[in-house]
């Protein structure tokens, strides 16, 4: 996904599968100066696990704002090369836990945080490295 402004030469895909949410995402830290933060964490994610894509969705539940990333890792025998390559093999979902956040705030700051110190800090195990924990709640 090429952003049309001063990044417009960044592909923030390497890891990452296109959804709406994504693009809410990248387009917010861009207005909000953050770009080069999500940037780095995105970098710092790519560093391992290169067949694994991630597929990030802001959500509502309970009436608070969620993010879920769903882990897509290659068929066997596949080349990977294609989406139907990909099936779904791990999501967790985040729930922060006031109720009027912002929706894309929240998901910047996760993946952020799932970005620093990658692959040695938990959301990174939980989503990439998958731990066998389904759900996480941060307060936020």
């Amino acid at each position: 996904m090429n952003i049309n402004n001063n990044y417009s030469n960044v592909n923030f895909q390497a890891k990452f599968v296109k959804s709406d949410s994504l693009c809410d995402i990248v387009n917010y830290a861009v207005e909000k100066g953050k770009f080069d933060k999500l940037n780095q964490a995105r970098k710092n994610i790519d560093k391992a696990y290169l067949m694994a894509k991630l597929k990030v969705d802001i959500f509502y539940s309970n009436n608070h704002p969620a993010l879920a990333i769903t882990k897509y890792e290659p068929k066997k025998q596949c080349s990977g090369l294609s989406v139907d390559d990909y099936v779904p093999t791990n999501r967790v979902e985040f729930e922060c836990q006031k109720p009027k956040a912002n929706p894309v705030a929240y998901a910047l700051k996760i993946l952020i945080k799932m970005g620093n110190n990658a692959p040695k800090n938990n959301i990174y195990k939980d989503v990439v490295a998958t731990r066998n924990k389904k759900s996480l709640e941060f307060m936020f």
